[in-house]
C-alpha cells in the first residue's frame, strides 16, 4: 500500500485511543515495518503518531492519579419488574484510594525515595546495606594503612655467567699467532691405569671341577 496524506489524521485519532504500532499496522492492512518506514519518510505521519501516543499516556496518568487518591464516578443501575419497562437509575459511586496505584505513582515520580527495596532481615539489616558497609570498611582500612612502595627486582648474577668461552677466530696462513690473546695451554692430567688383580690360590678342600659331567648309574636301594 502506498502512503497517503490523510493517513496522518487517522493515525493521530487511532493513537489517541491507545493504539500501538502493531494495531496501526492492522488498521492500515500493512506490516509493522511499513509503519516504521512511513514514520521515517513522512514527518507529518511521525508527528501524528507521537502526539496521539502522548495524549493516550497523559490520559492513563490522570486515571492512575485519580485511582491513587480516590475519585467519584457516575454509575447506572437497571431495575426491571415482570411486565414493566426497565428503569434506569443513576448514582454516584465513590472509589477509595488504592495503595497499589499510589505506590506505583510514587515509584515513577520519586524512584530514590519510593523505589523497590530489598527485604530486611530480623535484625533490620538488608544484604545491600551489609555489602555497602563492608566496602566502606575496606576502603577506610586501605586509606589508613598505605602499602609500602615496591622495590625493583635485584639483578642477580648467575653462577655460570661469564664462564662461557668466546669463539676464537682462526689465524690466517703466514701470520704469527697472537701470544697475548691466545690462552695458556693446560697440560692434560694422566690417567692412572688399573692394577692387575693377582690370582688367588684355591682353597684346600675344594675339588677341581671335572671337564665333563659324570653320570652315576650305580643302583641305589635295590636288593
Amino acid at each position: 500500500m502506498r502512503y497517503k496524506p490523510e493517513f496522518a489524521d487517522d493515525a493521530r485519532d487511532f493513537c489517541r485511543r491507545g493504539a500501538t504500532d502493531e494495531e496501526l499496522a492492522d488498521y492500515f492492512a500493512v506490516c509493522v515495518r511499513t509503519i516504521y518506514r512511513w514514520r521515517n519518510m513522512h514527518e507529518e505521519f511521525a508527528e501524528a503518531v507521537v502526539v496521539g501516543k502522548d495524549h493516550a499516556d497523559a490520559r492513563v496518568e490522570r486515571a492512575l492519579y485519580s485511582r491513587a487518591v480516590g475519585c467519584t464516578v457516575k454509575r447506572t443501575r437497571v431495575f426491571k419488574h415482570a411486565g414493566e419497562d426497565p428503569v434506569y437509575a443513576s448514582y454516584l459511586h465513590h472509589l477509595p484510594p488504592d495503595p497499589v496505584a499510589a505506590l506505583q505513582w510514587l515509584r515513577v515520580r520519586q524512584p530514590k525515595k519510593w523505589g523497590a527495596q530489598q527485604p530486611e532481615d530480623q535484625d533490620g539489616f538488608s544484604a545491600a546495606r551489609m555489602v555497602e558497609k563492608a566496602l566502606a570498611r575496606a576502603e577506610e582500612h586501605k586509606r589508613a594503612t598505605p602499602m609500602p612502595p615496591r622495590e625493583p627486582p635485584s639483578k642477580e648474577v648467575a653462577p655460570d655467567a661469564g664462564l662461557e668461552s668466546e669463539p676464537r677466530s682462526c689465524p690466517d696462513e703466514g701470520t704469527a699467532p697472537d701470544t697475548d690473546s691466545a690462552p695458556t695451554p693446560v697440560a692434560p692430567i694422566p690417567k692412572s691405569k688399573p692394577k692387575p688383580k693377582s690370582p688367588q690360590p684355591p682353597a684346600a678342600d675344594s675339588k677341581p671341577a671335572p671337564p665333563f659331567p659324570v653320570l652315576d648309574f650305580s643302583p641305589r636301594g635295590y636288593g
